[in-house]
């Protein structure tokens, strides 16, 4: 029973195991999204809470917000602490090492 929960999932929420895996990463996102706002709207209405769906949709623009701005802010420090390369001249270069000449 647990294999077929965990493989249920997998087969829906998972990227490598789901239809879209043969798809760009940006096309599996965006239309995982397209789901996601599908189900949220489905389930609203499926519990009669279209009164107060906009709060779920505002709960869930922040939920993504958050998310990409996470995303963003992580992708942008790990291109900041990515060495710089060496100019092509670096070999010659006279460094001066304290450790090894004291």
């Amino acid at each position: 029973m647990r294999n077929y929960l965990i493989s249920s999932y997998r087969s829906v929420m998972d990227h490598r195991f789901n239809p879209f895996q043969y798809l760009d990463t940006a096309s599996q996102f965006y239309f995982m999204t397209l789901l996601a706002w599908m189900w949220s709207m489905v389930f609203s209405l499926a519990f009669l809470s279209i009164f107060y769906f906009h709060w779920m949709w505002l709960g869930h623009l922040l939920v993504l917000g958050a998310t990409f701005a996470t995303i963003e802010v992580f992708k942008r420090a790990e291109a900041s602490s990515k060495p710089a390369p060496l100019p092509a001249d670096a070999k010659r270069r006279c460094v001066w090492q304290l450790e090894s000449e004291a």
